[in-house]
């Protein structure tokens, strides 16, 4: 049986936590059965990292009392033409949830989550979307998150490795 975790601290992700949000992501695609590939994303990740936290890339980490981050949710604005439903344009999209396996059901990603909301409220983001596994699905209710009233479709160009 697993002990209780201690209250959980979530706080903004900074450079030297980079190495372990990349070790969850990669986690969070094993745990849905996702292949790598190879190892050159992790780079490509840590270089988009770099130049694009805290300008259109949130991440919000949990973390255990020794401040290493037990569960991460990262978030992109993506900006897009203006239309009646987001006059701005601006869409914003939770690119990650991920948790280790110990921290779940104890509020890490939760706490983590709410955190990468409220960022997108305070930049005034009407729209924020999600692909969600069936696991994490009812945390995203919870938190307000509905069905949409349009489908999401998927186009996967057959030659590109990895498309997803």
């Amino acid at each position: 049986m697993m002990s209780p975790m201690s209250a959980v601290f979530v706080r903004a992700a900074v450079p030297q936590d980079f190495d372990a949000i990349i070790t969850l992501v990669a986690g969070m695609f094993q745990d849905l059965g996702a292949p790598v590939f190879h190892d050159a994303w992790r780079d490509d990740l840590q270089q988009a990292l770099v130049s694009r936290l805290w300008r259109d890339v949130a991440a919000f980490v949990a973390v255990n009392p020794a401040d290493v981050p037990i569960a991460v949710a990262v978030g992109v604005i993506d900006q897009r033409l203006p239309s009646p439903r987001r006059p701005g344009g601006q869409i914003g999209y939770v690119e990650w949830l991920a948790t280790t396996t110990e921290a779940r059901r104890h509020s890490a990603a939760r706490g983590a989550t709410k955190a990468l909301l409220q960022w997108f409220d305070e930049r005034q983001v009407a729209v924020v979307d999600v692909h969600s596994s069936p696991n994490t699905q009812p945390l995203y209710l919870s938190l307000g998150f509905d069905n949409p009233t349009s489908r999401a479709l998927r186009r996967k160009h057959k030659d590109v490795g990895g498309a997803g």
